[in-house]
């Protein structure tokens, strides 16, 4: 057939063209960008396509490990990142940067062994992680091989009285209250309760940035024979920060007695999670899935759970954070919807710090906010700045004051919300 008959033929109306074939640094940009606007069916669609077309390249494979972690995939995440480790070393690239990413990854997701050696390795090279890689390394060196877990395959305990989601756990014979907090990639300890529980192998791990834009310092360590109700987690690695970080890590939407121990995702994926307000319990089990039709894909990116919320016809993304207890906007979440700015009013809210007091923000009322089948109308949302996400962007918060209504499941990255009829 002529060639510009095929041209013809591909161009009319029901015939799709084929997509360009892009460079590996140009794939590895759509990739990039799909993701850093929040347009995750482009950015999965972008990965596949790139890894088809450039199967040996390092920094492709390296985006579609990112991917991968975005949808909770932590095996091909590895797999993908560990790809992308020898794609480099084939190239006689220096490899430090990835292998420390790579150990990063495998230590989060509780393959403490092998990420001992990566881990080591980019401590050694240097750079601006090192000190993290470092801490990392030596409680990775004193951890099982991998996580494991014993007991039942699920239990049922009694949330507390409260702002948030609170229950009791044990370290060793101790029992002690944690907050269950998705809105934190790691669980954490105050400085005053590690103290109390005498975690050990405390080592600096440089800073971290919290929900507010400040900078924090955290310290790594082991809390020893640390259970879930009937399920025994053994030792486990957690982070460490001063007792006014944990109590300020969201002056805007915090609780008013703040929690000295909080379950951050590390934790909270590796089981179905379901908090029933209605039954005052949550439920830790193995995972089952959920039903696609009542549920929607959440993002893990950034050390957040991402979830689509759809507010008035506009797609957003918000953090879910069990930890905070009002639901807010931050200005690009306000910039994304129709009229942007011109919607938001000024009003109060209170000030979570030393004195108490309140603060003049902008707000927008009457929205509409839906997570996949659950509707919530007449919602009012203060403007509240945040740090922007590196990969993914951040429009909005999704706090106790809406999710308390609801029963909510997670399960390896897809969440349910429940309205009580």
């Amino acid at each position: 057939m002529h060639r510009a008959v095929v041209a013809i033929l591909l161009l009319a109306p029901g015939c799709v063209a084929p997509s360009p074939l892009l460079t590996p640094a140009e794939s590895a940009l759509a990739i990039a960008a799909a993701l850093r606007t929040g347009q995750l069916e482009q950015a999965i669609a972008a990965a596949a396509r790139a890894r088809l077309r450039h199967p040996d390249d390092g920094t492709v494979a390296a985006w579609s490990s990112v991917v991968a972690d975005c949808l909770w995939q932590d095996q091909r995440a590895a797999d993908e990142l560990a790809a992308a480790a020898r794609a480099e070393q084939r190239a006689g690239a220096p490899t430090a940067a990835m292998r420390g990413r790579l150990g990063e990854l495998l230590f989060l997701h509780g393959r403490w062994g092998e990420a001992t050696a990566p881990l080591q390795t980019a401590a050694v090279a240097g750079g601006d992680s090192a000190v993290r890689y470092a801490a990392l390394a030596k409680l990775a060196a004193a951890l099982p091989y991998r996580r494991q877990q014993v007991g039942p395959l699920a239990t049922e305990q009694p949330l507390l009285a409260g702002e948030l989601p609170e229950f009791v756990c044990s370290i060793g014979g101790a029992q002690r209250v944690f907050a269950i907090d998705s809105g934190t990639s790691m669980t954490t300890l105050s400085a005053s309760l590690a103290n109390e529980v005498r975690v050990a192998a405390v080592t600096p791990a440089g800073v971290v940035v919290d929900g507010t834009g400040r900078e924090v310092a955290v310290s790594l360590g082991l809390l020893p024979a640390f259970a879930i109700g009937d399920v025994g987690l053994g030792t486990i690695p957690i982070a460490i920060v001063s007792d006014a970080a944990l109590a300020l890590r969201d002056a805007f939407s915090g609780p008013e007695r703040p929690p000295a121990g909080v379950l951050g995702l590390d934790l909270l994926a590796l089981f179905r999670l379901t908090i029933d307000p209605g039954r005052r319990t949550v439920v830790f089990e193995v995972s089952r899935g959920v039903a696609d039709a009542d549920s929607v894909q959440c993002v893990r990116a950034d050390g957040r759970c991402l979830l689509p919320v759809t507010v008035d016809d506009t797609r957003l993304w918000f953090a879910l954070d069990t930890g905070a207890s009002h639901s807010s906007l931050t200005v690009a979440g306000l910039r994304a919807l129709p009229l942007g700015e011109a919607r938001a009013t000024p009003a109060f809210r209170r000030v979570h710090a030393a004195g108490g007091g309140s603060v003049s923000v902008r707000e927008v009322r009457e929205l509409l906010l839906r997570v996949a089948t659950t509707r919530f109308g007449g919602v009012a949302l203060p403007v509240i700045d945040r740090p922007a996400g590196a990969t993914f962007p951040l429009h909005g918060v999704l706090g106790n004051d809406l999710l308390r209504r609801c029963r909510l499941t997670l399960d390896r990255g897809r969440l349910s919300l429940e309205v009580p009829a």
